[in-house]
């Protein structure tokens, strides 16, 4: 069996001791003991919480090419304690190439096979739990710390941490940075982009970076300055100690503070008046159409001139490759209110953006993809059925129970609805209900869109219609579910370039034709 040897630690401390090194030695003497052949080995060190580690993605691209078929790890909690999601994705790369997953106590994991796989699922959690617990004694370990005046976890660049006084003092050379921050704040009225300037004309960071307005914002709002460390922790309660030299007193942090919220105010009122400071989809959730990853939209440029750019951060999709997704709202906004402009206006127009012909194969299709949702919906109702027979007749404890049947139970809820409106969809197509007059009656409150509705109404407008979107860098699609809780799907074309956008509008506003409101 051909196999490639897995091995995390969570720590840096855990690589430097035995840990690393005891993995190692156990998984190479078993392999040569199993008479198996090794392929290539991969190290993390960091927590099994996390999907995007640089040796278990080396890993998933070699699984990839179809030369292993085994993982071999000194434990499954080596290679995941990832959250449910995560551990769905990690086991389809696995089970799609073919790969099992070893232990050196003799267990193979074929996630291929049902019964197998729902163990694991049981392992997965319980490994989550574990991490939940670790996570606990550590926080309560800082708490502890904290009530006896002494600091931990990283400090500011400006300070160092004695270990003797439990004590961080301010690094020498570095003790005029807060005074001179807080002088230009003051003193001098500059803004966080304008004092990073000014700093950046003396000096660079002690790491040697460029300052920055999100190094000025924390060196204005932390606590840190002038003394103490304080947390708030899950529970709620709130701890503070003296563990810092100070470099600024309470009374000119309090000042500060006075005039933060002074300035907020004053533009505060500028952006809550904008309607441009808005993204037209900002009520739809949006993920991509690549990885499946929720895409947030955020707003660049000033407040006269906003810019919005809708991304996520890396992610690794299926075909092994990166998903770096970034657009330019631009680029399909204009063309999603012009649909819905179009759609409007006749049959033909809207016929570029939806489906509004249903033959005899189109039926056929949905009614097979209606079978096999109900597969798996009675798949997840067998499951859910064996779970509850595994947790009498062994040591599951309650809770691990209790976490897997509700993750099942929403799982079966979405499938459910998602099988109910396929059955909808199925039976107006058949009484020949799926028509474009109907369709137009039910988005009739768009009729104004493009040229009376303000900013913040085309916004809230678009949310009521769409409950979801799929963005690509070729085509955006809406889900509206008006039309008897039928989902249709409108499809908007992602344009190039913001310039070929520009030039668009340009031509638009020649001939009097205004389809934005901003």
């Amino acid at each position: 069996m051909r196999v490639v040897n897995y091995y995390r630690v969570s720590t840096k401390l855990q690589q430097d001791r035995l840990s690393l090194l005891a993995q190692k030695n156990e998984l190479r003497n078993y392999v040569k003991k199993q008479n198996w052949t090794l392929v290539n080995e991969f190290v993390d060190v960091e927590t099994g919480g996390k999907l995007d580690k640089e040796g278990l993605s080396a890993l998933l691209d070699l699984v990839e090419t179809g030369e292993v078929d085994a993982v071999l790890c000194m434990d499954q909690d080596r290679l995941s304690r990832l959250d449910t999601v995560s551990w769905e994705y990690l086991k389809n790369e696995l089970r799609e190439s073919g790969v099992k997953i070893a232990e050196p106590n003799g267990t193979i994991t074929d996630l291929s096979n049902e019964d197998q796989e729902f163990m694991s699922d049981l392992r997965n959690l319980i490994a989550q739990r574990e991490k939940k617990m670790v996570v606990k004694r550590m926080m309560y370990g800082k708490r502890q710390r904290l009530r006896e005046g002494k600091g931990w976890g990283i400090c500011p660049f400006e300070y160092y941490y004695d270990k003797e006084k439990s004590f961080y003092f301010v690094k020498k050379g570095w003790e005029w940075t807060i005074p001179f921050i807080d002088d230009l704040y003051l003193n001098k009225n500059l803004g966080m982009k304008n004092i990073a300037n000014e700093l950046n004309k003396i000096s660079k960071t002690p790491t040697g970076n460029q300052w920055n307005e999100h190094l000025i914002h924390t060196r204005l709002t932390s606590k840190t300055f002038h003394g103490y460390q304080e947390m708030t922790f899950s529970n709620g309660e709130t701890i503070s100690a003296n563990v810092y030299e100070p470099m600024r007193t309470k009374e000119t942090y309090d000042k500060i503070q006075e005039k933060r919220k002074a300035r907020s105010r004053v533009y505060g009122v500028h952006k809550r008046i904008s309607t441009k400071n808005i993204d037209l989809l900002k009520f739809v959730p949006i993920t991509c159409g690549y990885c499946g990853r929720t895409i947030s939209v955020q707003q660049h440029g000033t407040s006269k001139h906003p810019k919005f750019v809708a991304y996520h951060g890396r992610s690794r999709t299926i075909d092994g490759n990166r998903c770096d997704i970034s657009i330019n709202v631009k680029r399909y906004e204009y063309n999603l209110v012009k649909a819905l402009n179009d759609i409007l206006k006749n049959e033909e127009l809207a016929s570029k953006y939806i489906n509004l012909e249903k033959d005899t194969d189109d039926l056929y299709a949905l009614k097979k993809e209606k079978d096999n949702i109900a597969a798996s919906y009675k798949k997840m109702t067998e499951s859910r059925d064996k779970l509850l027979d595994l947790y009498l007749t062994s040591d599951i404890s309650k809770d691990v129970y209790l976490n897997k049947n509700n993750e099942l139970k929403n799982k079966i809820k979405k499938t459910k609805e998602m099988l109910d409106q396929l059955e909808r969809k199925i039976k107006s197509i058949q009484k020949e209900e799926w028509n474009y007059e109907n369709l137009k009656s039910y988005l009739r409150i768009v009729s104004d869109f493009g040229t009376r509705l303000t900013r913040h109404e085309q916004a809230k407008v678009i949310g009521d219609i769409f409950t979801k979107a799929v963005l690509t860098n070729e085509h955006l699609v809406l889900t509206t579910e008006l039309y008897n809780n039928i989902p249709i799907d409108i499809t908007v074309n992602v344009v190039n370039n913001t310039w070929t956008v520009n030039k668009w509008m340009r031509r638009d506003l020649e001939k009097g034709k205004v389809i934005y409101t901003f």
